[in-house]
Parts: C-alpha cells; sequence; structure tokens
C-alpha cells in the first residue's frame, strides 16, 4: 500500500483527518477446536493472524487531495474501514478535526457519519439493484435532515446528481441502466 498526495504535508492544528500509527489485524483462527493442533506428541493451540493495516500515520488538510493506492489485498479497504470507524483498530488514533473519534461508541459517533463518507471502488456492487436512483439519493437526505419536506428532498437529489453530471431526469432509473462511469458518479452523488 503507498499513499500519494497532490500537496505538500498540512501544518499540525489544520488536519481534518489524521492517523497515528494505526493498526489493524484480524483473528481468523476459527473456533477453539480449528486452533488445536497435535506436534512433537503435545496439543497445542495455534492462532492465525492476518495484519491488514499495520503502523500506518498520514494526515489530510481541508481541500487537500491524498490517495491510497496498491494491488488487491493490500489493505486499501480495511484502512477506509477502520477509518470511518466500521472496524475499530487494535492500536492507534483516529482524529477527525482534532478530535479523537476511534474510540467512541456507535452513538457517539453518528455526528461525524454526517460528514465522513465512503465511497466504494465497485459502484455496481455498492448500489441496490432494487433501488431507483431516487430512492437511493433519497435515503441519506432525509437520514439525516429529518424534518426536511419531499420538495426540499426531491430538489437536493436534483442538485447533486447536476453536481456529479448526471441528469436529473434520470432518477426513476435502476444501477444496470447506467455505465460504470455513471454508478460512480451516483455512489459519489450519495455520499
Amino acid at each position: 500500500m503507498k499513499t500519494t498526495r497532490a500537496h505538500p504535508v498540512p501544518d499540525p492544528g489544520s488536519h481534518l483527518l489524521e492517523l497515528k500509527h494505526v493498526v489493524k489485524h484480524f483473528d481468523i483462527s476459527g473456533g477453539l477446536l480449528d486452533q488445536l493442533r497435535f506436534e512433537s506428541g503435545r496439543l497445542t493451540r495455534q492462532r492465525t493472524t492476518v495484519k491488514a493495516v499495520n503502523d500506518v500515520s498520514f494526515a489530510i488538510a481541508p481541500g487537500e487531495t491524498f490517495s491510497v493506492v496498491g494491488e488487491s489485498g493490500c489493505g486499501k479497504s480495511t484502512l477506509a474501514r477502520t477509518t470511518i470507524g466500521i472496524y475499530p483498530p487494535n492500536h492507534g488514533q483516529i482524529l477527525y478535526r482534532e478530535e479523537r473519534i476511534d474510540n467512541k461508541s456507535a452513538q457517539a459517533m453518528l455526528p461525524f457519519r454526517r460528514r465522513m463518507q465512503m465511497i466504494f471502488q465497485d459502484p455496481y456492487a455498492s448500489l441496490n439493484p432494487r433501488k431507483t436512483v431516487r430512492q437511493t439519493l433519497e435515503e441519506p437526505v432525509v437520514f439525516h435532515n429529518p424534518a426536511i419536506s419531499t420538495d426540499q428532498v426531491e430538489a437536493r437529489v436534483a442538485e447533486v446528481m447536476s453536481q456529479v453530471g448526471v441528469d436529473p431526469k434520470w432518477v426513476g432509473r435502476y444501477p444496470h441502466e447506467f455505465s460504470g462511469g455513471q454508478r460512480q458518479r451516483i455512489s459519489i452523488a450519495r455520499a
């Protein structure tokens, strides 16, 4: 895994997101019986660990472009999921606007969920094939703004579709009716 940035390293105190020595390992040993081995006349217990993310540190300033690149299976998606709190890190700290978020409960993370979103690499797999674009884009708008009117929801959906370059007249279409690039744009609009 390799990180790249379009701008110089930001000054401390101006970070939008900062990771400090983040580690995420997964125990894939299975149950107790899966872990037991008979070796040299003795019964031993062996655990198997996958080291998906090992000591990753970086800082991103507001407006900065930052990339994480690497071959399949190197930990990019695990790093993203750990960063937004889907997976808790085994070690290290994650700070959003200088506030530590890796140790917060699911309830305490709700305000941050409104400001941090993932855009998945495979847009077809991340979009529900049974939902229209309207339904897909309305869901986060209503979730994050429960008091919003129906007209405001429709206006917001049309606005984000225009922003990402997808014709708002296509809100009634399903994901399979779009090209891969258009599906990626819809995923960005949803985020």
